[in-house]
């Protein structure tokens, strides 16, 4: 069967439209779920939470308290103790800061612990450190709510694009079967299959180089929605679908 004359046919023009449309669809949906998954990567460092200690508690003992944290909440990961002298220091690489602590005589900064939170303690409690609560050895507990909103916007849209992708990939793997059961069952033309496969392919193929090279041509940040490994999501998309029109039976001329 001759693949470049069969594919002017009305109905394998059709297929090829149609991959390339569910292709680029693909490519979109993988493109923005890399771009959300990147923008919840740079929030990480924001979301922190940090326990202001007591002026009176030493060193030694805040140390102490630190280590003991993490056997109080499973969704601590890690604890990182600053001491006043730590404190003191960083605060006097900011500029403004460093000429008003010099014109006190003593180091007005407490000791502090930041914890590191996995992220079920962000997405689903009211506050992440609700299991702690300021007490004689918690002066203050500081965490950025914006931070806590932002992660959390993006994590439900790139939950939705899960959710919407897993819906369309198992309609089309509905449709496949259709093909999968006309070639198995009805013993139906073997290169015919291999025909609407390859021309399923080909649209999608189309559809990932478009959707690639365009984005190169955007610029760096534009690059961020490029499908992650110039995704294989799209090609597979493009063979369900030519499977899945093989399997509705189109006739066409040879």
């Amino acid at each position: 069967m001759n693949f470049w004359k069969s594919i002017w046919q009305p109905a394998y023009a059709q297929l090829l439209m149609i991959s390339f449309l569910l292709g680029m669809t693909a490519a979109l949906f993988s493109g923005v779920e890399r771009a959300l998954s990147s923008a919840e990567a740079s929030l990480r460092p924001s979301l922190q939470v940090t326990l202001v200690l007591p002026s009176s508690f030493s060193d030694a003992q805040a140390d102490v308290f630190s280590s003991a944290l993490r056997s109080q909440d499973p969704d601590i990961l890690s604890t990182v103790f600053v001491s006043r002298q730590e404190a003191l220091e960083q605060a006097q690489k900011d500029p403004v800061l460093a000429k008003s602590i010099m014109l006190l005589k003593e180091n007005p900064l407490p000791s502090s612990i930041l914890l590191r939170y996995d992220d079920r303690a962000w997405l689903e409690r009211s506050e992440p450190a609700e299991t702690l609560k300021p007490s004689a050895d918690i002066q203050e507990i500081l965490w950025d709510p914006r931070a806590r909103s932002t992660f959390r916007s993006l994590h439900q849209w790139r939950v939705w694009i899960f959710r919407l992708s897993g819906l369309c990939a198992a309609m089309l793997i509905v449709w496949s079967f259709f093909g999968i059961y006309r070639f198995l069952s009805l013993r139906s033309s073997f290169s015919r299959l291999i025909l609407t496969l390859s021309i399923g392919l080909c649209g999608a193929a189309a559809a990932a180089g478009v959707w690639f090279f365009t984005l190169q041509n955007l610029g760096a940040d534009a690059a961020l929605y490029r499908p992650r490994g110039l995704s294989v999501f799209p090609l597979l998309i493009g063979a369900a679908a030519g499977i899945g029109f093989f399997g509705l039976g189109a006739r066409c001329e040879n």
